[in-house]
């Protein structure tokens, strides 16, 4: 299958590598930077659970050519690169199928009327990693798949076959919003400990705060009647008590996982998380969440302490 992948960094070098390894024709769009890079070096991962090492060199592109004619399009930048994204793909209408595996949480109905409703895939990645150099270290999480519309079993069967742990659901739209909740609550509780996982572990009562902002937001959006969380992550911030919920919390952040799964993309991707924070600040009023509206003005600070100017949106 010939398959492109717009964006390069962690994820989209990730199911580049393995699609290529499982026997398609991958091509990966890039800055000119990681263009260069990648031509010189191909792209290689490393799977830090095992530690092996796999290297392809696909063809590589700095633009996404008009006459691109993809069966499909996975799409992997940040939030607030899907407006030049989208931009790039309405330039490119014979690409059969388009998959968002942004982390986005407005909606996606403009989006499926932009880029057509039949060829639109909404997903979400499970993997979580860093780049040294040319090397891009990941693990696949075991408590957060790959997560697919159920609407799109071919993709999710796509993936599957690259080995790729995968979740179907059948509201992805509301899947992103109560995902958007968790990762602003834990962005703006890593923000508030200098990006330290470790130091935010040892602090049990910014860890509670967490907790009960990603409940209180979950229960602003249960009022309004959006589909539920998936079951391991409510049974964990809304079933178990909230000692056992902050232990469990406290112990995943302290481990190399709370680094690799939160920290280091949270630390560079200050951008993604205030976007994500105008997301949900625009799907409902945040004042029926008050420790989650905490996080995001701390989300807010770290975005006014790297000068990068206010969130862009969507277009609608």
């Amino acid at each position: 299958m010939n398959i492109v992948i717009l964006g390069a960094g962690v994820q989209g070098t990730v199911y580049a590598v393995r699609l290529a390894t499982a026997g398609h024709q991958v091509t990966l769009i890039a800055h000119p930077d990681r263009a260069a890079e990648l031509r010189k070096h191909g792209a290689t991962i490393q799977d830090l659970s095992t530690m092996r090492i796999h290297t392809t060199l696909p063809p590589v592109l700095e633009t996404l050519p008009p006459t691109c004619d993809a069966d499909i399009c996975l799409v992997t930048v940040r939030r607030e690169q899907l407006d030049t994204a989208v931009a790039d793909l309405l330039h490119a209408p014979a690409i059969q199928r388009i998959v968002l595996l942004v982390n986005h949480a407005n909606g996606s109905a403009h989006l499926r009327k932009l880029l057509g409703p039949s060829r639109t895939v909404l997903a979400f990645p499970g993997v979580a990693g860093d780049r040294q150099g040319n090397l891009i270290r990941y693990l696949d999480i075991p408590q957060q798949h790959t997560v697919i519309e159920k609407s799109a079993p071919d993709i999710a069967t796509l993936l599957r076959q690259a080995n790729f742990p995968i979740d179907t659901v059948h509201d992805m739209d509301a899947w992103l919003q109560r995902h958007a909740v968790f990762i602003t609550a834990i962005a703006g509780a890593l923000y508030e400990s200098a990006c330290d996982p470790r130091r935010l572990a040892s602090n049990p009562a910014t860890v509670r705060r967490f907790i009960l902002a990603v409940r209180q937001g979950w229960a602003v959006q249960d009022r309004k009647l959006l589909a539920p969380a998936p079951l391991a992550l409510r049974s964990i911030f809304c079933w178990v008590p909230l000692r056992f919920s902050a232990r469990y919390w406290c112990r995943l952040l302290a481990s190399p996982r709370g680094d690799i799964y939160f920290a280091r993309h949270v630390q560079h991707a200050p951008a993604e998380m205030a976007a994500l924070a105008q997301d949900l600040r625009s799907a409902f009023d945040t004042a029926g969440a008050p420790e989650l509206q905490r996080f995001l003005v701390s989300i807010d600070a770290a975005q006014q302490q790297f000068h990068l100017g206010p969130p862009t949106r969507a277009a609608r």
